[in-house]
C-alpha cells in the first residue's frame, strides 16, 4: 500500500478530526459554495465507526490455533519436531518478550488495518525470535520478472536524537534485510551490518487480501472510508438542522470518482449522485434519523459487523441459531482472511524450522478452531445439569476449564 493511503487509513482508525475533516471538504462540498458559506470544522461531526468494526473484526479472530509438522516422507505427524514448534510459539521470543499467543491480537490487528504485516527472524541468546517491522514504510524489492519473487526488504522509520548543542532532529533510519545480511543506516550512513546464513530472506509476508500486481496486501479501511463519510455527512445535517433549522449543501463526487494520491474510490450505491441541495424553514428531524440510521446500516454491512452485536451477543436469551445467524457475515468475513493468516504462519514455522534445523524438508499444518459461537446459556444449562448427577468434572471442563484442572477441582470437591 503507498504510504499516503496507509496514513490517511491510520487517520480514520484513529480518529484524527483534523485529517477527516479535510477529507471530507475535498470530497462533499460544492465548489459553488461561497467562502462564508461552506461549512469549519466547529460545525462538523463525525463518530468512529470504522474503529469499532476494525476492533470487532480483529476480536472475532480466533485466539488460539493448532499445528503439526512432519517430514516429507512421513504419512503424519512428527511428535517430537511438533512439540518443539509447540514449545517455541510458548517461548517469549516474540515482540520484546511475549510469546506468540500474547503477540497473535497485534499481528491481526496490523494486518487488518495495514493490510499487510510483516515478520522479521533472527536468532538471539542461541533461540529464534520473531519482531514485528514497520509497516507504514516499506519498499519490497521485487524480481522485475516474477514479482512473487523477493530480493529484499527496505523498512524504513525516523527516530528522534538529542543534539549536543541542544535541540533535537529526526534521522532516517533503513533496515535492509535480504537473503545474506541485516543492514541498519542512519541518514545513509552505515549503523551496523550483520551476516546471516539461513539461504533465505529472513522476513515473512502476512497480508490481508491480494492485490494484483502488487506485493503489498489491501488495507480493511480502504472499502470503509467512502461510508464512513456517508454517516459523517449525515451526523453533520442532523447537527445544522438542529441549530440552525437548515441544511449546508453538500456535492458528493459520482461512482467511480478516485480520490486523487489514493486508490479510494466511491463505490456504486455508496452515495448519490443529486448534490443535496440547501433548504430553509422547518426541517423534518424524523427524515434525517432515518438518512443516518440507513448509513450506519450501511457502513455495518459493508464491515461485516452487526450494530448490535455487543447487545445481542451479552443476552443469555440468545438462542446457538440466533447468535450464528447474526454473526454469519463475519464468519465469511473472517473465514477469508483465515486463508492469509494460515498461509503467512505456516511460512513463519518453515523459516523458524530451516533455521532450527539447516534443512527444508518438512510440511507444516495450522488449524484454526470452529468460528460457530455456543449459546452461553446453553452451556451453563448443560454444566449445570453434569453437576446435578455428580459429574463435577465434566461440568467444570463443559465451561472451559483444562482436563487436569477440571479433574483436579472435581476432587477437591
Amino acid at each position: 500500500m503507498k504510504r499516503e493511503n496507509q496514513r490517511l487509513q491510520s487517520d480514520f482508525y484513529e480518529g484524527n478530526a483534523d485529517a477527516i475533516f479535510r477529507h471530507f471538504i475535498a470530497r462533499r462540498v460544492s465548489g459553488g459554495v461561497r467562502a462564508d458559506e461552506r461549512i469549519s470544522i466547529n460545525d462538523f461531526y463525525f463518530q468512529n465507526d470504522i474503529r469499532v468494526i476494525q476492533d470487532t473484526r480483529v476480536s472475532f479472530m480466533p485466539k488460539t490455533f493448532d499445528v503439526f509438522v512432519s517430514r516429507r516422507e512421513e504419512s503424519g505427524p512428527n511428535e517430537p519436531i511438533t512439540n518443539r514448534v509447540r514449545e517455541w510459539l510458548d517461548s517469549r521470543n516474540f515482540g520484546g518478550g511475549r510469546t506468540f499467543w500474547e503477540a497473535f491480537p497485534g499481528l491481526c490487528l496490523t494486518q487488518e488495518n495495514c493490510g499487510t504485516v510483516f515478520l522479521k527472524l533472527f536468532v538471539k541468546d542461541g533461540g529464534v525470535s520473531v519482531q514485528k517491522m514497520y509497516s507504514d514504510d516499506v519498499d519490497v524489492i521485487v524480481d522485475e520478472k516474477n514479482y512473487l519473487d523477493v530480493l529484499k526488504y527496505v523498512f524504513s522509520w525516523g527516530e528522534r536524537i538529542d543534539l549536543e548543542g541542544g535541540g533535537s532532529r529526526v534521522v532516517k533510519m533503513t533496515e535492509e534485510i535480504n537473503d545474506k545480511s541485516f543492514t541498519i543506516t542512519a541518514d545513509g550512513r552505515l549503523v551496523k551490518s550483520e551476516e546471516h546464513r539461513f539461504g533465505f530472506v529472513p522476513v515473512v509476508r502476512i497480508l490481508r487480501e491480494e492485490v494484483e500486481g502488487s506485493p503489498y496486501g489491501r488495507s480493511g479501511i480502504e472499502d470503509l472510508i467512502e461510508a464512513q463519510q456517508n454517516v459523517n455527512m449525515a451526523l453533520t445535517k442532523r447537527a445544522w438542522a438542529t441549530k440552525y433549522n437548515s441544511f449546508r449543501v453538500w456535492a458528493p463526487k459520482e461512482a467511480g470518482y478516485i480520490e486523487s494520491g489514493t486508490t479510494i474510490r466511491i463505490s456504486p450505491g455508496a452515495l448519490s449522485p443529486i448534490p443535496i441541495e440547501a433548504v430553509g424553514g422547518d426541517v423534518d428531524l424524523s427524515a434525517v434519523e432515518r438518512e443516518l440510521d440507513d448509513a450506519l446500516d450501511h457502513l455495518y454491512r459493508l464491515g461485516s459487523v452487526s450494530r448490535r452485536l455487543k447487545d445481542d451477543m451479552l443476552r443469555a436469551s440468545t438462542s446457538a441459531k440466533a447468535l450464528n445467524s447474526m454473526l454469519e457475515w463475519l464468519k465469511r468475513y473472517t473465514e477469508r482472511k483465515l486463508v492469509y493468516m494460515r498461509r503467512g504462519l505456516e511460512e513463519m514455522i518453515l523459516k523458524y524450522l530451516k533455521i532450527a534445523y539447516n534443512r527444508d524438508d518438512f510440511k507444516v499444518t495450522i488449524s484454526f478452531p470452529s468460528l460457530d459461537r455456543e449459546d452461553p446459556e446453553h452451556t451453563l444449562n448443560r454444566a449445570r445439569f453434569l453437576a446435578e448427577r455428580g459429574m463435577e468434572a465434566e461440568a467444570l471442563k463443559e465451561i472451559g476449564f483444562e482436563k487436569e484442572i477440571a479433574e483436579e477441582g472435581a476432587v477437591k470437591k
